[in-house]
């Protein structure tokens, strides 16, 4: 996954960025589906290599989705301000 000399074998690179940016406007001109579904496969991509950068797996990142989908905003904000 991080074979050198990919494009996103640099840590530093800013492809993450633009990836993000691309999808923006994807959904702010209304693009079709499947250009949107293409720009968020960059995104998930370019996030899936990060993560491994960083030694977290796609588990941890799950387990903190579910907590979002199962708590309103405003008591996980809440939380946030009670623990720190």
């Amino acid at each position: 996954m991080l074979d050198e000399g990919s494009p996103t074998s640099d840590p530093q690179r800013k492809g993450e960025e633009e990836e993000a940016d691309e999808l923006c406007r994807t959904l702010e001109e209304n693009e079709d589906k499947s250009r949107t579904a293409s720009e968020m496969g960059d995104v998930l991509y370019h996030a899936m290599v990060l993560l491994a950068l960083k030694s977290v797996k796609v588990e941890e990142v799950l387990q903190v989705l579910r907590q979002r989908f199962t708590q309103s905003g405003i008591a996980e904000k809440k939380s946030r301000k009670l623990q720190g």
